[in-house]
């Protein structure tokens, strides 16, 4: 019976640490996905600013000019899973910085992230900003249950395959201009509480926003969605722009907005 006991006791402590929430500092992620090796995180706190744009492969994309941004991209070649994790600094894919800080200000520097594999990111806090704009996804993107307390920047970003950003809450200001889904996408009960910008957000396949809510600005102004796409029991509590949207080609604006 002792014996019985003292295992339960160190089978317990053994999976103790596999449940409890832990600390991971964001450049011990950087460095794994420099290695090559897969980011799979589960109820963790990732501290710092992950910043995804500064990676070992990072090579400059376009020298720029005056007046032209001069660009650096950096890729992420491994899958990445972020599971119940709370991310306490920025999550970093897209920034910027001026190159001339002299009194008349030529071009700036831009720097994103793009990723190869899959990416997971569910029931996960944003504490700070999650800057994803220009990114390209390439394997299946998701984003569900998500709380996204500051800026959710996917602004011409690309989603070459199933996107899925159902259930997430979005704080502040949610920005998908421009953004473009080549596979088909979902919003499915997500929560919009301040400024939600899909205008001129391109979709090549059916979307999703059954059961969303839209708390104020809903803007979908020049959007254009497929046949399939799905509005239903979505509540629009703030004003609505669905000016020149069309659905399969025809005028639209849900329950005649």
């Amino acid at each position: 019976m002792k014996t019985l006991l003292l295992s339960l006791l160190f089978a317990s402590l053994a999976v103790a640490p596999v449940l409890a929430q832990s600390t991971v500092d964001a450049k011990d992620i950087i460095a794994k996905i420099n290695r090559k090796e897969s980011v799979s995180y589960q109820n963790a706190t990732i501290t710092g600013d992950l910043d995804l744009t500064d990676l070992a492969n990072r090579r400059e994309s376009r020298e720029g000019g005056w007046g032209d941004s001069r660009q650096f991209l950096s890729v992420v070649e491994v899958p990445v899973t972020f599971k119940n994790c709370k991310f306490t600094g920025k999550f970093l894919a897209y920034r910027t910085e001026d190159s001339d800080r002299k009194l008349i200000k030529t071009n700036n520097i831009v720097y994103n992230a793009d990723f190869r594999e899959g990416v997971t990111i569910e029931g996960c806090t944003f504490e700070k900003d999650a800057a994803f704009k220009y990114s390209i996804f390439d394997q299946r993107a998701i984003f569900t249950n998500n709380t996204f307390k500051d800026i959710a920047l996917f602004k011409y970003s690309k989603f070459r395959n199933a996107a899925d950003f159902s259930g997430s809450t979005f704080r502040d200001y949610a920005d998908f201009k421009y953004t473009k889904f080549d596979e088909s996408s979902s919003f499915q009960k997500a929560a919009f509480e301040q400024y939600a910008d899909f205008k001129y957000t391109k979709y090549d396949e059916r979307v999703d926003f059954g059961q969303a809510r839209f708390n104020r600005n809903a803007d979908f102004k020049y959007t254009h969605f497929p046949r399939g796409t799905n509005f239903d029991d979505t509540r629009f509590e703030g004003s609505t722009d669905f000016k020149y949207t069309t659905l399969d080609g025809r005028k639209f604006s849900p329950n005649g907005r």
